[in-house]
């Protein structure tokens, strides 16, 4: 299959599942990441920025496990993207209140206010995708943002996919230009 062939089967198989699938995933994920040393709490450990996603409808819900790298003292920052230039920047939040955020024109949620870090303070990237392999492909959304950052990062920055269970396949499609994750945790 192809790569639009493998996004449409993706969405089709996350549209399939219940609310109540979508929670146990979501938990199930915020165990895993933060079991006893852990990906994040070996991470939170080393006192860097994480850099996470906050979930479109059909993404994996993180923010329990955010909330917990916040209360355990943990720097986060979410994406910012320029659209224009398919360009995407790293910016710091202390907390993940609703009111301090806001949907930009394709309902990615965005702080309200931007304060840019930078990429070589990124010490770990929970990496959203429609799908993922063991050999640490990931297949986006198709525009690249994720790709082209992540070619930025410092060598010792751990990126992590993360997605539903049915979003682990055997292999992806991958181009030239499409980044390889270091791990995958799946919900």
């Amino acid at each position: 299959m192809d790569k639009s062939q493998v996004r449409q089967q993706m969405k089709d198989a996350v549209a399939t599942l219940s609310a109540a699938q979508r929670a146990a995933a979501a938990s199930a994920l915020t165990d895993t990441l933060w079991a006893a040393d852990g990906l994040l709490d070996d991470l939170c450990r080393r006192r860097g920025v994480l850099l996470a996603f906050l979930p479109l409808p059909d993404e994996i819900d993180l923010r329990g496990a955010l909330t917990h790298w916040i209360e355990q003292g943990g720097r986060l920052a979410v994406p910012v993207s320029e659209w224009s230039t398919r360009r995407m920047q790293a910016a710091e939040v202390t907390s993940l209140n609703d009111h301090e955020f806001t949907a930009d024109a394709h309902g990615i949620l965005e702080p309200r206010e931007v304060q840019i870090v930078d990429p070589q303070e990124l010490i770990g990237v929970l990496v959203p995708g429609l799908a993922f392999d063991a050999n640490g492909g990931r297949l986006g959304r198709g525009a690249g943002f994720y790709d082209r950052y992540l070619a930025t990062l410092p060598q010792d920055c751990v990126t992590i996919g993360v997605c539903f269970a049915c979003q682990y396949i055997d292999a992806v499609p991958r181009s030239d230009h499409d980044w390889l994750v270091d791990q995958v945790v799946c919900g």
